[in-house]
């Protein structure tokens, strides 16, 4: 009786961790294990979560802080077959206790077809405590898989597996490299669009890209000649700024501390605030735009790095990363430029200039001070939150600039009636 309520139960835990399965992938609500499999072209790799009370509980003998020692005992408990039952290769690549306030054993396993068979559709067991205790029950989640397009995505819950019931086929189908470039290029798109701070250090830059600057001042407008160069060298100096720590995160795992990073990525955006407001590097906006371009690069490698991807995929992956963000860079330089030339060429441009700028200081200012506290603070998700509504001010700006323009056009055309 006690055995069946048990099983129940465990059923029960996992239906519903299967409908908050998103929620599950990120934070761990529940006393389950967790594998989360990522699918390259020769090799997959397992992220396994094991929570220490659970594997204290079901193996009482094994020292529970010891992370090597736990790896290897969690190998023994991992394993991947052929349709026709030919035994996979298990690796183990690392293993650490993480996890707070509750400690898990995080390991990461990396599985291996034998020559000439598919990788993309294998039998996979796990085990561990499932063999022990009957109410612990595993979760396998798809983390990301190139060939099929799956870059950036929630995880998705492939199966539950639960004592009796420890293995279960997964066939991925066929790959397709294209499915996998179109991803990254909508990856990249969607980052640098939903990344704020990025295209504000970009905006920053381009406020003053129409003007002349001199003693210490912005004196007017330089000219359609002057502003279209500048803009084209700001944008260049920055894609190849950040497409070179990119490529050295990605590939070479150049990286620096997370908060570091976002700290450097909000000063360079208050810098090119000020800079808005008053000249500190007139005439030299494209060589700061690529050193800062540098920095940004670390944050986009983060998101390309982290995927499991063979050599060939993960350049086809930051490839179109890169273009994705290059797409969405160009669109808003097609949209922001013409008003900033236009209102620039009217005269009507101090306010412009200023109100952007104070914008984007205040803004940077509250990111600043969120990511050197690592607290969360209300006025900067307001801002993030409005900036996630800016885009209607794009069409409001160019249509501003057109009728001042107009104005003044229409001005200059005006005989003089004294």
């Amino acid at each position: 009786m006690v055995r069946a309520l048990s099983r129940a139960a465990g059923w029960l835990l996992l239906a519903i961790a299967a409908l908050l399965s998103p929620v599950a992938a990120h934070a761990h609500l529940t006393p389950n294990s967790e594998i989360g499999l990522s699918i390259g072209r020769r090799a997959i790799q397992a992220d396994i979560v094991v929570p220490i009370g659970e594997l204290r509980y079901a193996e009482p003998r094994l020292d529970a802080g010891s992370a090597p020692l736990l790896g290897r005992w969690l190998l023994g408990h991992v394993g991947a077959r052929t349709p026709d039952g030919r035994r996979w290769s298990a690796r183990l690549a690392t293993a650490r206790i993480g996890g707070a306030p509750v400690p898990d054993l995080e390991a990461r396993i990396v599985l291996t077809p034998p020559p000439g068979a598919p990788v993309r559709r294998f039998q996979l067991r796990y085990d561990a405590v499932l063999d022990r205790l009957p109410s612990h029950f595993a979760l396998v989640y798809l983390k990301d898989d190139y060939d099929a397009g799956r870059l950036g995505h929630r995880p998705e819950l492939l199966a539950g597996l639960r004592q009796g019931s420890t293995a279960v086929m997964i066939d991925r189908g066929d790959q397709s490299g294209w499915r996998g470039f179109r991803a990254a290029i909508g990856l990249g798109m969607r980052h640098i669009a939903e990344g704020h701070d990025h295209l504000l250090f970009l905006l920053g830059l381009l406020l003053p890209a129409p003007l002349f600057a001199a003693s210490g001042r912005w004196r007017g407008y330089a000219g359609a000649r002057h502003a279209v160069r500048s803009l084209a060298m700001i944008v260049t100096a920055f894609t190849l700024g950040h497409s070179l720590t990119l490529i050295g995160g990605a590939l070479f795992d150049w990286q620096l501390p997370a908060q570091p990073v976002e700290i450097g990525i909000a000063l360079s955006i208050l810098i090119t605030a000020i800079h808005g407001w008053r000249p500190l590097f007139a005439g030299r906006e494209a060589l700061v735009a690529a050193g800062f371009g540098l920095v940004h690069g670390l944050a986009f490698a983060t998101i390309i790095g982290h995927f499991s991807l063979d050599p060939w995929p993960k350049a086809q992956a930051i490839l179109g990363f890169n273009l994705g963000i290059e797409l969405v860079q160009l669109l808003v330089v097609a949209l922001l430029a013409p008003p900033l030339v236009l209102l620039a060429r009217a005269g009507r441009y101090d306010a412009v200039r200023v109100g952007g700028a104070l914008a984007i200081g205040i803004a940077a200012l509250l990111w600043l001070a969120e990511r050197v506290s690592g607290e969360t603070l209300a006025p900067a998700r307001l801002v993030d939150e409005a900036l996630g509504h800016a885009l209607w001010l794009l069409p409001t700006a160019l249509a501003i600039s057109l009728f001042c323009a107009w104005r003044t056009s229409g001005s200059r055309r005006r005989p003089d009636r004294r």
